[in-house]
């Protein structure tokens, strides 16, 4: 499999994979928590995306916490300050499987290292 690497804000990072747990938690797509904010139906799907360049702005948790029913956009912030500033995410894309078995045409994104960025 092919290589790929993004370069991404730790924080950046850990928020989207907050954020991916909870709607995974609460049964949303990507594309159901991209309508409940009432934004383009791929929204979601691009900041999950890892290259991809959108990320979730300060609104936007704002807009996430009401549409997952959180009572505060804390729940959203991972714990403590980041170790990193900068962290270099390297990845590759494997094909999905269908539920035979046999591999989709679309790929998700595997994670083999994170690392951090020196000044």
């Amino acid at each position: 499999m092919k290589k790929f690497s993004t370069i991404i804000s730790q924080l950046d990072h850990e928020v989207i994979l907050k954020v991916k747990a909870l709607r995974e938690k609460k049964g949303l797509s990507q594309r159901d928590l991209s309508e409940k904010m009432k934004l383009s139906k791929s929204f979601v799907g691009k900041v999950e995306a890892l290259g991809q360049p959108d990320k979730y702005s300060i609104r936007h948790l704002n807009l996430i916490a009401k549409s997952l029913g959180l009572k505060s956009v804390d729940k959203l912030m991972p714990n403590g300050i980041q170790e990193h500033d900068m962290v270099e995410i390297i990845y590759e894309k494997v094909p999905k499987l269908n539920r035979d078995g046999s591999e989709s045409k679309q790929f998700e994104e595997r994670i083999i290292a994170i690392k951090e960025i020196q000044k």
